[in-house]
């Protein structure tokens, strides 16, 4: 079993719309800053901004969340895109490999 295949179906969903990131802006590989993107801009099945309301609970500055997602955005921009990479051929990078498999063992414990 694939780290991927294991996710629930809100995780699973949370990495399907980074992959669609990812494509969108020209990248050959799906990366834990995508996720974060993602998770930061996106609504979880309960309506509720996962990253953006645990920003918003930690720090009560409107702007703070804004400033994350600037960074994140910059940070993006800067990924080299890959012109001549297939898009319908995304590969998940060994760092967000990594992060789902210390995920897992965390669970674990």
């Amino acid at each position: 079993c694939t780290v991927h295949q294991s996710l629930s179906g809100e995780s699973a969903a949370v990495v399907k719309q980074a992959m669609v990131l990812a494509k969108r802006r020209g990248h050959a590989q799906v990366t834990p800053l995508h996720v974060a993107t993602t998770m930061l801009s996106t609504s979880s099945a309960a309506g509720i901004c996962t990253l953006r309301a645990a920003c918003s609970q930690s720090n009560r500055h409107p702007l703070q969340c804004k400033a994350l997602e600037l960074c994140f955005n910059v940070s993006l921009n800067r990924l080299p895109t890959a012109p001549q990479h297939d898009p319908d051929n995304l590969s998940i990078s060994n760092a967000l490999v990594a992060a789902f498999k210390r995920a897992q063992a965390y669970q674990r414990r």
